[in-house]
This record gives structure tokens, C-alpha cells and sequence, in this order.
């Protein structure tokens, strides 16, 4: 990517693997002595790295509490601008529901396996490993 942008970086990076990316030994060695939780930075400081100065990087992966190591220095000294956001689940159900009831979507589309609750582990699996075509899984209590 350097080379087809002169060394300068992208004008935009887009991190949308999150926390579930799988650095290299040096930094799981590295997470595990000093005991950081939180998940993997290395796709975000992967973006952090390619975006150019003034670039933009948006974060569209999943992460849960802030990822220790992130290149938070580097992004400022470059002036880069980082949008992320998790979705509003909550404020954006009802008209979810709205648009389900009208017809104009249909669960069925997204929604490739139900599992019972008592099989929770296999149901993530699933899904995290993206197994058998799996899309969305609803779990059935």
C-alpha cells in the first residue's frame, strides 16, 4: 500500500475485522506477560499504520473495552481522525420492527440457524468461525 500511495498512507483505512484479529508471536507473547485484556489492537494499529497524515480511519469491527497497545501516539502525532460507533440496538428496534411488520425485510433472509440455548458454545462457534453458511444464529431459550 505504501508504495502505491509514495509513501504517504491511504487517505482512508477501514478496521472492520476489531479485536478478533490474530497478531503475530511476538504480540500474543507480549499480551499475555503483561496480562492486557480487552482484545487485539493489531488490526486497528494496522490502520493506524497505513492511513496517510490527515487521513481518516474508520473502525467498523467489534471490539469490547479499549484494546491495550493501541498506536493512540502515532495517531495523534499524524493528525488522523478516527470515527467509530457501535450500533444503537436499543433506539433503533422499534422501527426495526416497523419495517418487519410492513414486509419491507424478512429475518428469514439473514437468519441461517436456531439453537437452543443449552447449546450456546456450539452456537458461538458457529458463528465466530463462520461454519456452515452462518449468518445470523438466533439462540431459542
Amino acid at each position: 500500500m505504501k508504495q502505491q500511495t509514495d509513501f504517504l498512507g491511504a487517505d482512508s483505512v477501514i478496521d472492520a475485522v476489531g479485536a478478533e484479529a490474530d497478531g503475530n508471536f511476538l504480540q500474543h507473547v507480549t499480551s499475555a506477560k503483561a496480562k492486557l485484556q480487552g482484545g487485539s489492537p493489531v488490526a486497528l494499529n494496522w490502520a493506524i499504520d497505513g492511513v496517510r497524515k490527515g487521513g481518516t480511519v474508520s473502525a467498523m469491527g467489534a471490539y469490547g473495552p479499549i484494546p491495550n497497545a493501541v498506536k493512540f501516539g502515532d495517531a495523534m502525532n499524524k493528525g488522523v481522525t478516527i470515527h467509530m460507533n457501535q450500533a444503537p440496538v436499543k433506539r433503533q428496534w422499534p422501527r426495526l420492527l416497523e419495517h418487519i411488520q410492513a414486509g419491507h425485510l424478512k429475518p428469514s433472509d439473514i437468519i441461517t440457524h436456531r439453537i437452543p440455548l443449552e447449546h450456546i458454545d456450539e452456537a458461538y462457534h458457529l458463528f465466530s468461525a463462520k461454519l456452515d453458511d452462518c449468518i445470523k444464529t438466533v439462540i431459542v431459550p
